[in-house]
Formats: structure tokens, C-alpha cells, sequence
């Protein structure tokens, strides 16, 4: 078993819109608290070819958006992305539970135009 409290949560800013709280991992999943304000990435899409995400949403509202379409998104939903499909986020206040597996690197992640 491995417990973080939130105050052990390591806290990235990938961009001006998106803070990630990251509590750690063990060798198959991890996961992070995300809080979106405008839209993530600012320009095109993300993609990561390792993990799948599951996606809880804690608060706020927005969308999700892939190459299929878009998802309205608001408190309590749940998202999977599959590894290699492009996503972004928008939205105020969008606050999200992401659990990743196998756990994210930054070596599995990119932002892409297309």
C-alpha cells in the first residue's frame, strides 16, 4: 500500500491554464489532481502513447475534446482516454482526478497540432 496525504502532493504547472498535483505511483498507476482554467493544451492536442487515463471530474464544468468529438463535462463524471488518442481540456474551475497506467514520465507525453 502506498498513502499520500495531500500535502505531500508535488505540484507542476505545465501551463498558464493547467496546475497538476501529483501524489506518486507505484509501478502500474499513479495519479494527480488537475485544475484547469481556459484551455489545456493551449494550442492543438495531448497525447501520450503509454498510459490509458481514467478521469474523474471532483468540480467545475467544461469539455473534453478528441478527433471523435467532444464531451460535456461536469461534476462526478468519469472519462477514459486510450493510450495514443488525442485529447484536450477547457474550461473554469475544471477540477479532475487522473489516474494513469502504467504511471506517466514526461518521456510518454507530448502536445501535438493535429
Amino acid at each position: 500500500m502506498l498513502h499520500k496525504s495531500k500535502d505531500e502532493a508535488v505540484i507542476h504547472r505545465n501551463s498558464q491554464s493547467c496546475e497538476v498535483k501529483e501524489f506518486g505511483s507505484i509501478t502500474s498507476i499513479d495519479g494527480a489532481d488537475i485544475v484547469i482554467n481556459g484551455r489545456y493544451p493551449d494550442t492543438g492536442y495531448s497525447l501520450n502513447e503509454a498510459s490509458n487515463f481514467v478521469i474523474r471530474m471532483l468540480s467545475g464544468s467544461g469539455i473534453i475534446a478528441t478527433r471523435d468529438g467532444n464531451a460535456e463535462l461536469k461534476k462526478g463524471d468519469v472519462v477514459f482516454i486510450e493510450k495514443g488518442e488525442a485529447y484536450y481540456f477547457e474550461g473554469q474551475n475544471l477540477t479532475l482526478f487522473m489516474a494513469s497506467s502504467p504511471a506517466w514520465t514526461p518521456g510518454q507525453y507530448s502536445n501535438i497540432d493535429r
